[in-house]
């Protein structure tokens, strides 16, 4: 029997987690860059050793010769499927998995799966609800089209970034122009040049995170949390709780139904989606997107509160399609349990960061479950642009 063989596109955040999951089934995995250089945020994720072989594109190639470059590496091989590990894989693997003739969202929608404002017209076009929005580089072009929309605040985004990086809310035009200039310009996270700032209308309701999985078209909805944030000086909007819900609370359904609804219309049919959604007075909408695992998770609470976790439940999806399958169809709703909080700690001062003094007294406590530290000890922050105003770490407890 031949050894089984996948392909992992960007094995970076949660997604580095993968070759060690994949190898419970057996399968081995073969690691395919995007690029040649590993973006700085990711570059402390990587260990070539996980993977039986790390392919690399040239520094000199476009996005149509990195495909070409990566297409003649792995044809012939025998490989069961492509999956993205985090954001910047996307479309590559959508690109390869497609050409390959393997399990595949295909390339139709690829752009809409990662820029933010083709996302909202995708969703536009199949009738799903989505964000008032208009990109552009020009601050008075932005102030006019708020006055005409009469918002009393707008939100001001890359196209193309993760998380909360350069988030802002506007209400003058003095923030319309801070904000244009901290954006347009600036290489963001993900090593994508900023050249115009997605401008959006303020939705002001409870946001959420949910988490899904699809096989052959068909969507299951993993978790579903609320995400509360805290406006941060010099770092936007930073999230300060969650909260897992039950998979048979009412707000679950509402939330599922429309997730699916959204997969729909970006033609979301294999693999994780994560997904971030304000519900206000007039419903669901969804404010950001990712068609992958989410990232900065724990694994491990997760798992305590749910028995199983995104990452887990994507790769059974790929290692064993029939059964996980036909497990997802008998479960029904998700079932919590234990409840489940994630509180980050958030610092509002730039600085070094010396330690977590009281953390082990914490992970003494019976509810404690797991941290992340985003930022570790004795790192040294540069205080003038606010570089540490974010979460130092979070604190996962179960009961």
């Amino acid at each position: 029997m031949n050894e089984r063989k996948c392909v992992i596109v960007d094995a970076y955040s949660t997604g580095r987690y993968l070759p060690d999951e994949f190898k419970r089934y057996g399968i081995g995995t073969v690691h395919v860059m995007s690029a040649a250089q590993i973006p700085s945020i990711f570059q402390s994720h990587f260990n070539a050793d996980l993977y039986d072989e790390v392919i690399r594109p040239s520094e000199r190639m476009g996005y149509d010769d990195i495909v070409e470059y990566h297409l003649q590496a792995l044809r012939g091989r025998e490989l069961e499927f492509v999956i993205a590990g985090c954001e910047t894989g996307v479309e590559l693997a959508d690109s390869l998995s497609e050409r390959l003739g393997l399990p595949s969202n295909g390339t139709a929608l690829s752009a809409a799966r990662r820029d933010k404002a083709r996302l909202s017209e995708a969703l536009a076009s199949a009738g799903v609800r989505s964000i008032r929005q208009v990109v552009s580089d020009n601050a008075e072009e932005v102030a006019s089209w708020k006055r005409e929309a009469k918002f009393d605040e707008i939100v001001i985004k890359p196209l193309n970034s993760t998380g909360t990086e350069d988030v802002f809310f506007c209400s003058t035009d003095d923030d319309i122009q801070r904000a244009l200039s901290a954006i347009v310009g600036k290489t963001n996270r993900v090593g994508s040049l900023n050249r115009f700032a997605l401008w959006q209308e303020k939705i002001n309701g409870q946001q959420y995170t949910v988490n899904a999985v699809s096989i052959d078209g068909q969507a299951f909805v993993t978790e579903a949390w609320t995400y509360d944030t805290v406006p941060i000086e010099g770092a936007s909007s930073v999230c300060s709780l969650e909260r897992l819900l039950g998979g048979r609370e009412p707000i679950v359904q509402e939330l599922s139904d429309y997730l699916v609804r959204a997969l729909r219309a970006l033609r979301i049919v294999d693999g994780p989606a994560h997904a971030e959604i304000i519900v206000d007075r007039l419903g669901a909408v969804l404010v950001d997107f990712g068609a992958r695992l989410q990232g900065s998770m724990s694994a491990k609470a997760r798992t305590m509160a749910l028995g199983h976790n995104h990452m887990t439940l994507t790769a059974w999806r790929y290692a064993d399609p029939k059964g996980f399958g036909e497990y997802m169809k008998l479960r029904g709703s998700y079932k919590r349990q234990a409840l489940a909080l994630c509180v980050s700690l958030i610092s509002d001062m730039g600085g070094v960061v010396a330690g977590y003094s009281g953390l082990e007294a914490i992970r003494k406590l019976p509810s404690f479950a797991d941290a992340i530290a985003f930022v570790k000890p004795t790192a040294c922050c540069n205080s003038s642009k606010g570089s540490c105003r974010n979460a130092a770490g979070s604190m996962i407890g179960t009961r």
